[in-house]
């Protein structure tokens, strides 16, 4: 029942913002009569089905419970980013709404992009190659896989809300595992993100409680290290 509590609270809080912007979704009345008015396509909520039954130590439930408030990212970001080309096409970007949707707005899509990253570098079932470019990397950088991962766990362990991003920093090609605080604030600027764990609390609560470390080392457990060393290999150099 307590699960239940939290699982249902939690779905009410993500869905509040997409609630009180869903009138934005009859703006194109106002767009078609409107040459300044250019239709973008919208994102696209991506299925990641083939993960439920194949992270093992994680429940199904949490998953899809994740990746419904995912979906409610990828709606608030078209909905903002239309009402924001509808107001600057209307000769409102003056006005405080204005304003008010664009220091939004990044917080949505990155939201958007940072579950992306972090369920498509799910479901891996083996370790890291010692010999890939990727594990060459944490040598180089770290010193070992280990000193790497130590890193990168006692970053997750922080408190507050957010993520853990191993990233390629773009000017001297370093390797560093930054916190993200909640989804928009710590981002490097240029950086290549290789690696991406999810440390808010609807994450891991709902299973594990407050025992972040436990949910942590599932994670590791899970990692599909094929996705991580692609991002490494496709990195601008």
């Amino acid at each position: 029942m307590i699960k239940i509590a939290i699982l249902t609270t939690t779905l009410m809080l993500s869905s509040t913002l997409f609630q009180s912007l869903s009138a934005a979704e009859s703006m194109p009345k106002e767009t078609s009569s409107n040459p300044s008015f250019v239709t973008q396509p919208k994102y696209e909520v991506k299925n990641f089905d083939h993960l439920i039954g194949n992270i093992s130590g994680l429940d199904d439930a949490l998953l899809k419970m994740h990746f419904k408030l995912y979906e409610g990212y990828v709606n608030n970001t078209n909905i903002i980013l239309q009402k924001l080309q509808l107001l600057n096409s209307t000769g409102q970007n003056k006005t405080p709404e204005f304003a008010a949707l664009k220091r939004l707005v990044g917080w949505e899509f990155d939201g958007m992009l940072l579950h992306e990253y972090y369920f498509e570098n799910l479901g891996g079932k083996s370790p890291l190659d010692s010999k890939d470019p990727l594990a060459l990397k944490m040598n180089q950088d770290f010193g070992s896989f280990e000193q790497w991962k130590a890193d990168f766990i006692a970053t997750g362990l922080m408190r507050g809300i957010g993520w853990v991003v191993a990233y390629i920093e773009p000017k001297n090609g370093r390797l560093v595992n930054e916190w993200i605080n909640e989804h928009d604030l710590g981002h490097l600027a240029g950086g290549t993100p290789i690696l991406i764990m999810d440390v808010f609390e609807h994450a891991y609560i709902t299973q594990f409680a407050l025992d972040r470390a436990k949910y942590i080392d599932v994670f590791f457990a899970n990692i599909n290290w094929d996705a991580a060393s692609r991002r490494f290999n496709k990195k601008p150099h």
